[in-house]
Parts: C-alpha cells; sequence; structure tokens
C-alpha cells in the first residue's frame, strides 16, 4: 500500500499545475565587448563610405520641332505632331554616393542604380565625361543627317511624284541643316533626329498629329544602335504624353516595364521606323 502511494506521489509530482505553462529558457551569453563595437564600426563605415556606383534618373523631353532643328534653303513642311529627344540624368564620375541614398533610390521606382564601372570607363573625370557626351551629341547630330538624306534619296518616291521626287532629294545638302539642343549629350538623339528631318524634309505626313518619343544613336546607313537608361526614358516619355515610344531592338530585352498609354515599337533601323509611321499614319489621323 504504500509503495502505491509512493508512486502516485510521482505521477502527481510530473504532471504539471492547472493554469500554469512551463517554459524552456535558453540562455545566450553577451557577445564580447570587443566584438560589438567592432560590428558597430563596420556597419556604421559602409553606411558612411563612399561606394562605387552611379545613380540614374528620368531627364527631360525635348521637342525638336520646336526651335530645335533649323533647315535654310530647303524645302521643308510644318509637322502636325511632335517628336521628343528623351534625356537621363546620371551622377558624374566624381560624386561620391553613400550607403542611405543608395537604399533610397533602389527602393525608388523612378530611380536605378548601376555599378559604376557599367556606366565610366575606370579613371573617368567629371570634366573627360563632359567633354566626351558634347562630341557624342555633334557626332549624332552629323550621323542623323546623313542617315535621313540617305534614306531620302533611297526613297525619291516619299518627297514626290517621279521625276519630281528624284530631284528633290538630289537636291538635299546636310550643311543646310543645324541643331541646337541646348545642354542635352550624347548619342543616343540620332534615331529621333533622323525620324523628324525625314518628316519636316517631305509633304508626307507621318507624325498625323501623334506624339512620338524615342532614343537610339545612328550611323549613316540608318542603323539603329543601343543606348542606356531605355527604362527611364520610356517613363519620362510617357510622363510628358508621349503615345509611341522607338527604341533600339538590342536594348529589347532590358526593357522591364511599359507603362499604361504608351505603346514601345522596337527598331533595327531607320527604315523600319519610318515604314510604321506609314502604316499607322491613316489610323492615327
Amino acid at each position: 500500500m504504500q509503495a502505491r502511494l509512493r508512486m502516485q506521489a510521482r505521477i502527481q509530482e510530473a504532471l504539471p499545475t492547472k493554469g500554469v505553462t512551463e517554459h524552456t529558457m535558453l540562455r545566450f551569453s553577451k557577445l564580447p565587448r570587443i566584438v560589438t563595437i567592432t560590428l558597430t564600426l563596420f556597419f556604421g563605415l559602409a553606411t558612411l563610405a563612399p561606394l562605387p556606383f552611379a545613380i540614374v534618373l528620368p531627364g527631360e523631353a525635348q521637342n525638336i520641332f520646336k526651335n530645335v532643328i533649323t533647315i535654310k534653303d530647303l524645302e521643308n513642311y510644318p509637322p502636325t505632331g511632335r517628336i521628343d529627344l528623351m534625356s537621363i540624368r546620371v551622377t558624374n564620375p566624381d560624386t561620391w554616393i553613400f550607403g542611405p541614398e543608395i537604399i533610397y533610390s533602389w527602393l525608388d521606382a523612378d530611380r536605378a542604380v548601376y555599378p559604376k564601372s557599367a556606366i565610366y570607363p575606370p579613371g573617368t573625370s567629371a570634366k573627360e565625361e563632359d567633354k566626351k557626351a558634347k562630341a557624342d551629341m555633334v557626332g549624332s547630330q552629323d550621323k542623323a543627317i546623313s542617315a535621313a538624306i540617305n534614306y531620302l534619296q533611297s526613297h525619291p518616291e516619299i518627297m514626290g511624284a517621279g521625276s519630281l521626287g528624284v530631284k528633290r532629294a538630289a537636291a538635299l545638302d546636310g550643311k543646310k541643316i543645324k541643331f541646337k539642343v541646348g545642354e542635352t549629350g550624347g548619342p543616343s538623339g540620332g534615331l529621333v533626329f533622323s525620324i523628324g528631318l525625314v518628316e519636316l524634309l517631305t509633304e508626307s505626313d507621318l507624325m498625323t498629329h501623334r506624339h512620338i518619343a524615342g532614343t537610339g544613336t545612328i550611323n549613316v546607313r540608318g542603323v539603329v544602335g543601343p543606348i542606356g537608361g531605355i527604362n527611364e526614358k520610356i517613363a519620362s516619355a510617357r510622363k510628358v504624353g508621349a503615345t509611341l515610344f522607338f527604341a533600339p531592338v538590342e536594348n529589347a530585352e532590358e526593357i522591364s516595364h511599359v507603362p499604361a498609354g504608351i505603346k514601345v515599337i522596337t527598331v533595327a533601323t531607320l527604315s523600319q521606323a519610318i515604314s510604321y509611321l506609314e502604316r499607322t499614319a491613316t489610323k492615327a489621323g
């Protein structure tokens, strides 16, 4: 009997008391003071130290039919629409970018963060980059003029029927065309310049009251090349009201988001862009 009572007492001791919850307590030892100080300094310096990144932001849209293109002593015709030269803003190579700004830019949908080496060659200064950007812009204008003239001389029918179109195309002279684009630099305006010139130098109404934007380098044969900041340029174009955007086909895989209300057409040549405008002109008009 006594053995039985002792067994019951042990069982009662093993059961938890009603209303009481048992918790297993885990104990952690504190980090040594030197480790805590080291980690604090590490993360503090990571936040305050300049980092090798560049930030890309949407830039301005410039209607090239407004005081940008000047044509003298050549027949030209007023446009019915608008075509915008798009730009982006990029922190210059001398700018120091710190941790908080990079985090903010990552969270901001209108900004993009790139390794600085992906945008600027090692050792490039802001002065050198500015000089290069201006030279690239002048070069893009010269190539755009040649590309437009070559296109029109290869397609004289767009300038007039029969011998009239041939005569007008033969009379084209690139020295009678000038550009003035202010502070914008770089080679990415070539495609837009060429489209604008074809519109101005022909009676055919390619714009049909549309608001167009675009980007892309161009060579004298009308081949369109890739550029940087494609998503930022598309976003900027939509914000100013463009409904059609021409982009280089080589940038197609980089286009990650197209805002509602704008259609992006990728092209490899000036000819493809003009053909698209011709095919859709009646619908737009």
